[in-house]
């Protein structure tokens, strides 16, 4: 049976060793950690960045133009362009669903008490429709 490292082609490490110093360039750059942040790619002297962070995203596209520069003298050779992609990645993303949230008929009647002693009109109908709809009591209650 083979081991694991007998099994990577040596052009492969060459070029995952290669992949880690860019990003080490690009983290030193940006004055970031690099862990877990972002991906850089290289092709065709472009550079695609992916992070699934947006507040980085914005700051790299503010700078692209800088990055670009920097990376060139670091590699010797012309990057034309930066691509900066925000990616979502199902442990980084978070969607609240709508409809998982409810109210216990307790909470409901409670809710609908307060609503009761409130003088501003719309904002006691507003609270007496999150009480019903937070808990699918019916629409006379």
């Amino acid at each position: 049976m083979k081991r694991v490292n007998q099994l990577i082609n040596k052009d492969i490490d060459e070029r995952l060793h290669q992949l880690d110093e860019l990003t080490e360039v690009i983290a030193h750059f940006f004055s970031i950690p690099a862990e877990n942040r972002f991906w850089p790619l290289l092709k065709n002297q472009r550079i695609t960045l992916l992070t699934d962070d947006p507040h980085f995203a914005t700051q790299a596209r503010f700078q692209q133009n800088l990055l670009c520069k920097h990376l060139s003298k670091y590699l010797n050779t012309k990057i034309r362009n930066a691509d900066i992609k925000v990616i979502g990645l199902p442990v980084a993303s978070f969607e609240q669903e709508m409809g998982k949230f409810r109210f216990s008929s307790n909470t409901a009647n409670i809710v609908q008490s307060i609503a009761q002693s409130i003088d501003d009109k719309e904002l006691q109908t507003a609270i007496r429709q999150l009480a019903r709809t937070a808990s699918r009591l019916p629409p006379d209650a």
